[in-house]
């Protein structure tokens, strides 16, 4: 069965409806499976993965030995691997690292992404339609459910909203039922505007794999970091980050009150007296009909009467958003 044509974006972020279905086809997966999964990755990542629980999910980051990220996934600790799930950029870099260590453990590498399709869900309307595919949903966030469609994972953020990975065979039915069900099917960009307006980071772009050291991205806000754990690759530098407050840097979000559609080459400004400066670095950018969101790393002093623009928009002054979560 062919997809239908995308629903129309809504022109701004709060007129998204309650109920809706996103397609991801940038997003990636990679399984982890053999007796060293565990001490493996618990060497490469920032989380202490021999302490996740059946059927649980974290966020995490995969680093260098200079703590800058190869990627920031969600892990998801399923009955017969470790799942690592992000973008396709992010999840090829990170899966060239693994190798290159895991030929010294008992482990299998595996892509799995060819295996599913990705979708973001929200409202109880459109998790209502997965009834014939898991016996129950994950009942509480960063918790996932596996049968055999796939897997699907409650998220913490975007609230209330549900990351699915279906088998490719079982696809087309979901899509037949949301098409029946008359709920909107929108691209890509929705889930990304979603994530923004959560702060959550993510690394799409080859130009931003190694340049950024995991606070910040405010990853040891969103339980990504596990600071008493044993040695992992880049360590050293992520707990310097911490303990010596060297990290003068964050992720905070931004809204422009306009469609920017030269967004791929604009530069974030920060005004400083009459002239107007170099503001800090666009992370994650989402372009609605009436709205831009930003999600960009500034300086972590930065407050809501700091002035903002693009290069681009330079009439326009960005609105500062509040996180969701605590710095």
């Amino acid at each position: 069965m062919t997809m239908r044509p995308y629903s129309p974006l809504p022109p701004k972020l709060n007129a998204f409806p309650d109920n809706l279905v996103v397609a991801l086809p940038s997003m990636a997966c990679v399984s982890v499976s053999g007796d060293d999964t565990r001490t493996f990755l618990h060497s490469q990542l920032t989380i202490d993965v021999n302490k996740m629980a059946d059927a649980s999910v974290r966020r995490s980051a995969h680093c260098d030995f200079k703590g800058k990220s190869w990627s920031v996934s969600l892990v998801a600790n399923g009955a017969s691997a470790l799942y690592l799930i992000a973008g396709k950029t992010a999840v090829g870099a990170s899966v060239e690292q693994l190798k290159k260590y895991g030929v010294f453990s008992k482990i299998d590498i595996a892509s799995e992404t060819e295996n599913f399709d990705f979708y973001l869900l929200k409202g109880m309307q459109t998790t209502a339609l997965l009834e014939s595919d898991f016996a129950a949903l994950p009942d509480s966030p960063m918790a996932m459910v596996e049968s055999d469609s796939g897997f699907c994972i409650t998220l913490d953020f975007p609230v209330d909203a549900l990351l699915l990975a279906l088998k490719k065979d079982a696809s087309p039915a979901f899509i037949q039922a949301v098409n029946e069900a008359e709920l909107p099917l929108f691209e890509e960009t929705a889930a990304t505007a979603l994530d923004i307006a959560s702060g959550i980071p993510a690394l799409a772009g080859e130009e931003q794999i190694n340049q950024y050291v995991p606070q910040m991205m405010n990853l040891q806000a969103l339980d990504a970091i596990d600071f008493n754990k044993g040695c992992y690759m880049g360590q050293e530098v992520v707990a310097r980050t911490r303990y010596l407050g060297r990290n003068k840097r964050a992720a905070m979000i931004f809204k422009l009150p306009a469609a920017c559609d030269e967004i791929a080459t604009a530069q974030l400004e920060k005004q400083a007296g009459e002239h107007w400066r170099s503001g800090g670095s666009i992370l994650r950018a989402a372009v609605l009909g009436e709205e831009t969101w930003l999600l960009a790393i500034v300086n972590n002093d930065t407050t809501p009467e700091d002035s903002f623009r693009l290069s681009t928009n330079p009439a326009l002054e960005l609105i500062h958003c509040e996180l969701p979560y605590t710095l």
